[in-house]
């Protein structure tokens, strides 16, 4: 899992202090500075959502000076001092002071200097609201109502914030005001879209939901068809195409027990490509390949690289999906698994090859992922119906932070291996084996190969249990 509202792999640098054109210029200095470094982070990836992560040392008097290169106008950027954030959507070319108080972090923020007006519009906003990403968990509150409230209750949050656009934005640029409004509607299509789920994750107290009652998407048949190829810099309009055809087929066939998904599936594929606007298609279909790579066996990801080669290609994408292509040859069937070292929680060194002439189950989870906590009973029970069988269990967190790997751990009482990649999505084994979102399961046989393109979940019936029979013959 990645967050819906994302969060995914960053890639840190302190950056060069050098300006040209595209390029953002943020400087000033921090008074009672709580770190001694700045940093900015931000999403331009229309794929996969990786953000940026740029900063700064604070030289010995707190003053600091950074630049970093911005491809789209009014990107959200996040600004991070210490444990303090607050986040502004500069353009390209934007050249700004901000000196900060940190004993007095919200209340000393104020720009000078060039796309100042649009940041000083962020801080009101941020006071009045808590920023951009405030709108998305509080839209997603909306979820516990009934059915025939939640559209009454996201309309009354997004009027709050035209209201709040119009009262305090009269003078900003026009193409700000309309990327602005974007932001809020389209937060709001994806919140009526995620409806029936996440009311049903709070009824239900599951991450496993089950038999969507076909009330529940009376919102969802609501949400209008509006794409906008200029729109795509924006988080929640990219959200809302890559999930509109999916939620309106779900709406349609609600109450269906014999409609099931399947990855396997691209009919909403074909559908942006013959009605959505041509970059819109493009980076939807890029999406769904890349958040469906692990599910796919590697002959049809393949298949689905080749179509949207056809169809784009000279895409910026291509490189990433062939990349993907590459990567899932590398632990496709009977391709050797690759070794790596590790400490395990109790502290001992140890190499995925020490466990040659077992069956490995190797599984990537956090302690933030709620699926990866949903799938832990159904581990239990695996671990158990194998128990004193020639498998090893090998959980490999992707936690940043220490502490809270120990407290889900003492918390789950998992048996089994188990240790922690400490560099989240970018720590040497997640990128070792292209984890790109979690859960991930790999099924490696005796001789430390990899018996399948597609390793299933703990939950999944009999699929599982099968091949790892198979496997202990």
């Amino acid at each position: 899992m990645r967050p819906a509202l994302i969060l995914l792999a960053t890639a840190s640098l302190f950056a060069a202090n050098t300006f040209a054109a595209g390029t953002v210029k943020l400087h000033g200095k921090i008074t009672n500075p709580i770190s001694d470094s700045i940093s900015v982070r931000f999403y331009e990836s229309w794929v996969g959502y990786e953000p940026q992560t740029i900063g700064a040392k604070l030289a010995a008097d707190g003053s600091y000076s950074l630049s970093f290169p911005l491809r789209y106008k009014y990107t959200n950027v996040t600004i991070t001092h210490g444990g303090q954030e607050t986040e502004f959507t500069p353009a390209p070319g934007d050249d700004l002071t901000l000196n900060i108080d940190a004993k007095n972090f919200d209340s000393s923020l104020h720009y000078e200097g060039k796309g100042a007006d649009v940041a000083n519009f962020n801080v009101k906003h941020m006071l009045f609201s808590g920023g951009v990403l405030q709108f998305s968990r509080q839209t997603q509150i909306a979820a516990s109502a009934e059915p025939d409230k939640e559209e009454d209750i996201l309309k009354a949050d997004l009027q709050k914030e035209l209201d709040f656009l119009e009262a305090n934005g009269k003078s900003l640029p026009a193409d700000f005001k309309k990327s602005w409004k974007a932001i809020f509607q389209y937060g709001v299509y994806y919140s009526m879209m995620m409806y029936p789920t996440f009311h049903e994750m709070q009824k239900q107290h599951s991450y496993s939901i089950k038999n969507i009652p076909k009330e529940d998407y009376v919102t969802v048949a609501q949400v209008p068809a509006a794409f906008d190829d200029d729109l795509l810099n924006i988080t929640a309009y990219r959200l809302y195409i890559g999930m509109y055809y999916r939620e309106k087929d779900k709406a349609k066939n609600a109450g269906d027990t014999t409609s099931k998904e399947s990855m396997n599936d691209f009919s909403d594929v074909e559908k942006a490509y013959k009605n959505m606007p041509k970059k819109s298609a493009e980076v939807f279909a890029a999406n769904d390949l890349w958040m469906k790579v692990k599910y796919l066996q590697r002959p049809e990801f393949e298949k689905r690289v080749n179509v949207f080669k056809e169809r784009y290609p000279h895409s910026e994408y291509l490189p990433l999906l062939e990349e993907k292509l590459a990567l899932k040859k590398k632990v496709g069937v009977g391709s050797m698994a690759m070794d790596f070292s590790f400490t395990t929680i109790d502290g001992k060194s140890m190499k995925l090859s020490d466990f040659k002439g077992k069956v490995v189950y190797l599984d990537f989870w956090a302690s933030w992922c709620g699926p990866c906590i949903g799938e832990m009973p159904s581990a239990k029970k695996l671990e158990a119906n194998y128990k004193d069988k020639n498998i090893v269990f090998l959980y490999v967190s992707i936690d940043a932070d220490e502490a809270s790997w120990k407290k889900a751990m003492d918390k789950l009482q998992i048996e089994g291996v188990h240790t922690r990649d400490g560099g989240g999505w970018e720590g040497n084994i997640a990128k070792l084996y292209g984890v790109n979102g979690i859960p991930a399961y790999f099924l490696i046989d005796k001789e430390g190969k990899f018996a399948l393109d597609v390793t299933p979940r703990p939950s999944s019936n009999t699929t599982l249990t099968d091949a790892i029979d198979k496997l202990l013959q």
